[in-house]
């Protein structure tokens, strides 16, 4: 079962040491006593010469007198003391028989052997005195000194009882093992607690049986154990333990483990009422041990995120101000690293929550593996983590913050789907941008969005001037649902040219919110505040509304001209917004064939499989229907996947027009003529965008490209200054 090590014997305890039986002496002595009054010979060969003096000469009438007065009485026994020369401290007691003969006996105790019980009875009153105070200690102890309070306990009772050792074993909860978690030794006997950990319960079968059964495994001569425990008696010795007693505790049949109390000095009986009383003990540590375990369980869940098993915000909160205490108190620098899952929605919109779910764990095992053992990883909630990691300068910022976008690096697969996991992180630093928590946090969530705002899947660092665009950017967050309520963003109409005659030929609907206090909101300030909340699909639909509702009256002036409205990719990737859309398109007959929907040529290229497909779909629903890249030609190799698209229309990224003035406008002149080539090899209309010059417009004109739209021609302008430009049309 376990092993003990040697014990360092003392210098008094000697080889002949006698066997004492704890709390009981040797036999009391007894005499019967007949009806005159005479004390009877201890064997029917023997005489009664052996008694006491004092009570040879105690005269039988006056025995026959007490024999006579308990007969009468309904009590069973007589107790008295004798006075005079001799019988001093000489109890005693006169019994009637349990026999069915109704004989009588006396027994008496010298003063040696009422010393002896007086020293049981303190012993046990002691006992009882210390049960009582552990209980109400048990009860209050704070965890962290429940360990040390049972220690204690333990070495109370070993003192008490004068044994050697005193221990408690626990089993693991499949009950294949015990480990010794308390332990209490006497000062000459050596420690072995931390050698018996793990240790197969197995192997002492006699002794788990007796566990198992519920019963205390009092041995108190391991010599005289049978065949059947030849195994543990075996390791005893081995041990030098003579004598035992364990005592499991836990449900009959699945202990959960017992305390012990070995002796190696002496061999010991222990009585039933102390047996008693140790059973108790066990029980209350058991009752101590489960308190913990499920108070470890509450704060388990009040401080752990169910989903990944990360910290939760509360344990942030608790472990970022220890942080900041401790760099404070050492004049360290700490970094709160704050990420932000970049197009996380698209996978619940896609795919469903569970698998979302699912990335979210796996991200989290990244996060916390990318990371020292000394720093703090947490969710927010959502999509977001959080980071707390000390750093000793720029170098060790650096190191950290390259192993978390190595983290993400490879792509999450999950259920046959593939999802490379993007973030903006913000970083925050103390003592530089602020001294608590709750400000690190907000400069790290303010430096999160304008790592977002430059492109996603970066980072970047808290400047004072974030606080400010922070502040504007939640009040936006908020008007923003209200604004799409009240119809609030509505479109603007940029007009589309001919080449070279600059005919209005159309317009681009874009987005623009007329607020009540800061006036007309360019998309720039809004579009991505509105793909955070969830808006982005609300809003496109409500553009393509106000676009077909001003196409419809604006065909009775030029019933040629045509309108594009700017799509979100993650409209294509939710059923529900495709099919509304599509709804829409269908309700507006035969004006459905003068629209076409752009889409960027970076967000199909996050999933152009996925992109074509619903793209097919509207084409298939509306025949006539329009659809261009947008931004074409701006880095992400499209051209392989034109070919899979059912587009209609390629419009060429600004940066290509505004390099025709540049500082290398033969090559910026090379790839237009290029892409105008392409396209009309491949039957595509193609649109010049940012054109702000005469001779922008030129080059364009001697490319080739049949139209443009810029500054040149107008800005955006409001649904009536567009009526006037189509109306001037006419009159031409």
């Amino acid at each position: 079962m376990h092993r003990r090590g040697q014990v360092r014997m003392r210098d008094e305890v000697h080889a002949g040491v006698t066997r004492e039986r704890l709390g009981q002496p040797d036999a009391t002595p007894v005499r019967a006593v007949d009806a005159d009054g005479h004390l009877q010979a201890a064997q029917p060969t023997g005489s009664v010469s052996d008694l006491p003096p004092v009570l040879q000469e105690l005269a039988p009438p006056v025995l026959a007198r007490l024999r006579a007065a308990l007969q009468s009485l309904p009590a069973r026994e007589l107790r008295f003391e004798l006075a005079g020369e001799g019988a001093d401290g000489l109890s005693l007691r006169l019994l009637k028989s349990d026999g069915a003969g109704g004989d009588y006996r006396l027994e008496w105790r010298g003063a040696g052997e009422q010393d002896h019980y007086r020293q049981r009875l303190e012993q046990r009153l002691a006992f009882e005195r210390l049960i009582a105070a552990l209980s109400t200690e048990l009860i209050h102890s704070p965890d962290e000194q429940l360990d040390a309070l049972i220690e204690q306990a333990l070495g109370q009772i070993g003192q008490l009882f004068d044994v050697d050792r005193a221990y408690v074993f626990r089993f693991n909860g499949a009950r294949t093992a015990q480990s010794n978690t308390h332990e209490w030794v006497a000062s000459d006997v050596s420690r072995e607690a931390a050698h018996l950990q793990d240790v197969p319960i197995d192997h002492f079968p006699w002794l788990l049986a007796q566990l198992r059964a519920g019963s205390e495994v009092h041995v108190p001569v391991v010599a005289e154990l049978g065949d059947e425990a030849r195994t543990e008696r075996e390791e005893f010795e081995r041990e030098g333990i003579r004598s035992l007693v364990l005592v499991p505790f836990g449900e009959t049949g699945d202990p959960e483990g017992f305390i012990g109390f070995d002796s190696v000095h002496s061999e010991r009986n222990w009585p039933v009422d102390i047996l008693v009383g140790l059973r108790l003990v066990s029980q209350m540590f058991l009752n101590a041990f489960r308190a913990k375990q499920m108070r470890e369980r509450l704060s388990a869940m009040a401080f752990h995120d169910p989903l990944t098993g990360m910290g939760n915000r509360r344990y942030l909160n608790d472990r970022l101000v220890r942080a900041i205490d401790r760099a404070d108190r050492d004049g360290d620098t700490l970094a709160v690293v704050l990420i932000d899952l970049d197009d996380f929605k698209l996978v619940n919109d896609s795919y469903g929550h569970s698998l979302g779910d699912e990335v979210l764990r796996s991200v989290g095992t990244r996060l916390a593996t990318a990371v020292r053992a000394s720093d703090v990883v947490a969710r927010l909630g959502g999509d977001e983590f959080v980071v707390v990691a000390s750093t000793s300068g720029v170098e060790s910022l650096a190191q950290l913050v390259d192993r978390l976008f190595d983290a993400m690096r490879d792509p999450v697969v999950l259920r046959g789907v593939s999802f490379s996991p993007r973030m903006s992180v913000g970083i925050a630093l103390f003592p530089d941008d602020g001294r608590d928590a709750e400000a690190l946090l907000r400069q790290a969530d303010a430096a999160m969005y304008a790592a977002k705002g430059e492109g996603k899947h970066r980072f970047a660092f808290f400047t004072p001037r974030m606080t400010q665009d922070s502040r504007n950017a939640l009040r936006l967050r908020h008007d923003l649902g209200l604004a799409v309520a009240r119809g609030e963003i509505r479109p603007h109409y940029q007009p589309r040219v001919a080449l070279p005659s600059g005919k209005v030929l159309g317009f681009e609907a874009l987005a623009r919110w007329h607020h009540p206090d800061d006036g007309v909101l360019m998309p720039g300030s809004f579009l991505g505040l509105a793909r955070q909340a969830g808006l982005l699909g609300r809003i496109d639909r409500d553009m393509l509304a106000h676009a077909l509702d001003d196409l419809a009256g604006w065909r009775t002036l030029d019933p040629t001209c045509r309108m594009s409205v700017n799509l979100d990719a993650a409209d294509l990737h939710d059923d529900a917004l495709l099919r509304g859309l599509q709804e829409q398109l269908e309700a507006a007959g035969e004006i459905a064939g003068m629209v076409e929907l752009e889409v960027t040529e970076s967000s199909l290229m996050q999933d152009i499989e996925r992109a074509a497909g619903a793209l097919g779909r509207l084409r298939r629903a509306i025949p006539h229907l329009r659809l261009a890249i947008d931004d074409f030609g701006s880095g992400y190799s499209s051209l392989a996947y034109l070919g899979q698209l059912p587009v209609t229309t390629l419009k060429i990224d600004r940066g290509f027009t505004a390099g025709l003035l540049g500082a290398d406008p033969r090559g910026a002149r090379a790839i237009m003529r290029s892409i105008i080539q392409l396209g009309g090899e491949l039957g595509l209309h193609v649109v010049a965008e940012g054109v702000e010059t005469r001779q922008q417009a030129d080059i364009l004109i001697e490319l080739g490209c049949q139209e443009a739209q810029g500054f040149l021609y107008s800005a955006a302008v409001d649904s009536a200054a567009a009526t006037a430009m189509l109306e001037r049309n006419r009159r031409r």
